[in-house]
């Protein structure tokens, strides 16, 4: 039996968030180790005059500077954000994250030969690669947006985004392993290579919309009739009629990106300062630190994938009345609640051997709960304006200045004592940043297609532009009254709006949108006349 080509899109943007998201942890983890200069990389000894297998940058390069080019990299992605995700928007959403990864997997085979040339090189092919990497992710949430039947896309989000969950863990295993089984560059080969496979693989399977996929079977299609998401992928009409003003002073939105901006801050700190913390307060080893901080990742990545699957039923099923809106809510604040809950009692932690245990617990359960969130403002975009996801998630993937902000935090108090006191503080300060999102989220986000969002067709945009909103509700009511006609309905059958169901079965047409866009708003049938 042939697979769904929309579990291909799924599959392969699993995959290509594994590898592109890893990125930054085999970087960082190399450099640790060329760094460190130790001729001894755990129960592995290696020949330091082997410099095939073995570099030694001590001396060379400073433990700060090689922050400096994590850095460099957050900076240049953060300049592509949104850029990244117009140009997904304009154009192929499909081709414009298979050249983003493309182009950062060839800048990773570069970083062999520059790391032990030059450290400034480095630096600056570090920003490289994240500038080119930024439209990466948006651009996917665009392809995923065009693929995602309305009852899937939560799941479908999810099972992708899991894949950036997983990804350090993995690339933490394989760059140790590679380090010292291979040679301190092998990851950097290894990563890059397989960028490059998925980015092919990507060129060849990946179309922007069903309609544009030539071997899409008849149930397939069947299902996107149905409940598809009524919008195809990047093009002009769509880009040159996107409401900035809207977007901006739209609180759902500023909803979603506090929701990233909190994410960042926490994701930064559990990838960059916990490994720290654990040496600091509890003397770890090496070997000890790398489960206890990869552990917690791989409970979250199971909670992500079972998170969308739960919350895509309830919101179908109406369980306890759960819509789109509700069921959003509630798998941001049980995920980030219960985060920074867990946040909380470790700001309150000793040095003890007994307090490492708890530490590692509390991990455990506050990133593996915080899974549920990606149900929420992750997906979110595709809830407000699938048109524009890739736009949306370009614009909330600028709370990555959260994980920029954070690092800064956290050197700054920490300065040249890592004591158990240092690392409350900054504790505290994150489990405060994470409460407030939960209660800006809480009150804010939406469920539903924003009023900015809803479709006009482009054809009578172009052919008969409105200059106001009232315009378009009177043009779309008259369209809707002559629709209705086909099917034996009058003007006066629709003078008096009162049965909903008789009207949107009667009135809607093959572009117009699903009574499940609106599915808890009072006035669903005005937003989509």
């Amino acid at each position: 039996m042939c697979c769904p080509k929309r579990f291909i899109v799924v599959g392969l943007g699993f995959i290509g968030l594994l590898v592109s998201i890893g990125y930054r942890a085999v970087f960082a983890l190399v450099m640790v180790n060329v760094i460190k200069g130790n001729t001894t990389q755990g129960k592995c000894p290696v020949n330091e005059n082997d410099t095939t297998r073995y570099l030694s940058l001590a001396g060379k390069v400073t433990v700060s500077f090689s922050q400096n080019m994590n850095t460099a990299y957050f900076i240049g992605s953060l300049l592509t954000q949104a850029p990244g995700g117009y140009l997904a928007l304009r154009f192929s959403p499909s081709r414009i994250c298979g050249i983003s990864i493309l182009l950062s997997s060839l800048l990773m085979l570069t970083l062999p030969w520059a790391i032990p040339f030059n450290k400034w090189l480095t630096i600056a092919i570090r920003f490289v690669q994240g500038f080119v990497e930024g439209a990466s992710v948006p651009a996917l949430n665009g392809v995923i947006a065009c693929w995602a039947p309305r009852t899937e896309k939560t799941r479908m989000i999810t099972i992708s985004y899991s894949g950036a969950y997983l990804s350090p863990t993995v690339a933490f295993l394989v760059t140790g392993y590679a380090s010292c089984h291979i040679s301190w560059h092998a990851s950097l080969f290894i990563y890059g290579g397989c960028g490059v496979l998925w980015s092919i693989a990507w060129f060849c399977c990946i179309y922007d919309c069903p309609d544009d996929h030539p071997g899409v079977k008849e149930r397939e299609k069947l299902l996107f009739q149905e409940e598809g998401p009524g919008h195809r992928g990047g093009n002009k009409l769509t880009a040159s009629g996107i409401p900035w003003r809207r977007i901006f002073t739209s609180l759902p939105m500023w909803a979603i990106i506090v929701g990233s901006f909190c994410r960042n801050w926490i994701f930064s700190l559990i990838l960059t300062e916990l490994p720290q913390y654990f040496h600091d307060v509890f003397s770890s080893s090496v070997d000890n630190i790398g489960w206890m901080t990869g552990v917690p990742e791989v409970f979250m990545t199971l909670v992500t994938v079972t998170g969308g699957v739960l919350v895509d039923k309830l919101i179908k099923a109406k369980t306890c009345g759960i819509t789109t809106t509700i069921g959003r809510k509630l798998a941001q604040c049980i995920g980030f609640g219960i985060e920074a809950i867990c946040i909380f009692v470790l700001a309150t932690l000793g040095n003890k051997t007994e307090d490492r245990t708890i530490a590692v617990i509390l991990l455990c359960v506050g990133v593996g709960f915080s899974g549920f969130a990606i149900s929420g403002y992750q997906v979110n975009p595709l809830d407000l304006a699938p048109q524009y996801s890739s736009i949306l998630t370009g614009l909330s993937r600028c709370g990555a200045l959260g994980s920029i902000l954070s690092t800064a935090v956290a050197s700054t108090i920490i300065g040249k004592s890592g004591n158990v006191h240092n690392w409350q503080t900054i504790f505290w300060i994150a489990g405060s940043v994470h409460m407030a999102g939960v209660v800006f989220y809480g009150i804010f986000a939406k469920g539903t297609r924003q009023d900015w969002a809803v479709k006009v067709k482009e054809s009578e945009r172009l052919i008969n532009p409105v200059s106001s909103e009232s315009e378009i509700y009177n043009e779309r009511r008259e369209r809707i009254f002559s629709q209705s006609a086909e099917y034996g309905s009058t003007r006066s059958d629709y003078e008096d709006i009162s049965d909903n169901d008789r009207i949107f079965s009667k009135s809607i047409d093959n572009g117009a949108l699903s009574r499940s866009d609106y599915d808890d708003g009072d006035n669903w049938f005005l937003l989509t006349i």
